[in-house]
């Protein structure tokens, strides 16, 4: 992922567990990330604009977002100040390609203003992460997983983004019971504190947890072509759900 002019290397991204041969969540997470090139997952030019991206991909794909980010970069507007100050019928027209304009245009002026009425992104870097994830949760069209999103990548906190690719993965494997999964909090309490993973391999694990979902553990799991086939009670024949939701 590209952050302010700092791009993940391969080997940054996985710990060391070379002596991690059980079956534990972070032994698993590991042999996930190694599976996927997870380098420049998220694409951005700047701290912001992983922001606006992480209020755009909201129920589309980033193939969308990027369409609309491209819009808003030649009307000179991917930074807080420009952004509350533009058009909310100029701005539904830019990001028209990432849908549901209207509705996202509401939060992407929600969200500016939240940051410049802050005092900016500086002022906000100095919060700790539990008050600047409540502050993110007041914002409008700012739920958990968006808000971790934003923690996580835009603000380089040690984050779990609990969505619904990671706790449907994370009950398939049996790694979390499925009582928990059904549930973003109690999931992402469950996973953070048995990680020792750094921001760096939490944003490369949230990465290869929607590249696996979207390529191998779909709806209709494609369990001959999964690494972690050995490892999965799903793929072995338990009868964990198919499918999370909350």
């Amino acid at each position: 992922m590209k952050r302010s002019g700092c791009t993940i290397s391969a080997s940054k991204v996985v710990p060391d567990t070379s002596n991690a041969y059980s079956p534990t969540l972070e032994a698993i997470c590991v042999r996930l990330i190694e599976a996927y090139t997870v380098e420049n997952w998220w694409p951005a030019d700047s701290q912001f604009e992983v922001l606006v991206g992480a209020i755009l991909v909201q129920n589309t794909r980033w193939v969308n977002v990027a369409k609309a980010v491209d819009r808003l970069r030649e009307h000179r507007c991917l930074d807080p100040l420009s952004l509350s100050r533009t058009k909310q019928t100029d701005l539904q027209e830019w990001i028209r390609s990432a849908g549901c304009q209207s509705v996202k245009a509401r939060r992407l002026h929600s969200l500016a203003a939240w940051v410049v009425e802050s005092g900016g992104l500086e002022a906000l870097e100095l919060m700790p992460t539990s008050d600047l994830r409540s502050a993110l949760l007041k914002v409008h069209g700012i739920g958990e997983e968006t808000a971790d999103a934003i923690l996580c990548f835009g603000f380089s906190r040690r984050v779990f983004v609990a969505d619904q690719y990671a706790r449907t993965w994370l009950s398939r494997t049996g790694l979390v019971p499925e009582s928990a999964a059904r549930r973003y909090a109690s999931c992402r309490d469950i996973v953070e504190p048995a990680l020792t993973a750094t921001t760096i391999c939490m944003q490369g694990l949230h990465a290869a947890i929607v590249m696996h979902a979207q390529s191998v553990c779909r709806w209709e799991p494609e369990c001959d072509r999964c690494v972690l086939a050995k490892r999965c009670s799903f793929a072995c024949g338990s009868t964990v759900a198919r499918d999370i939701r909350c």
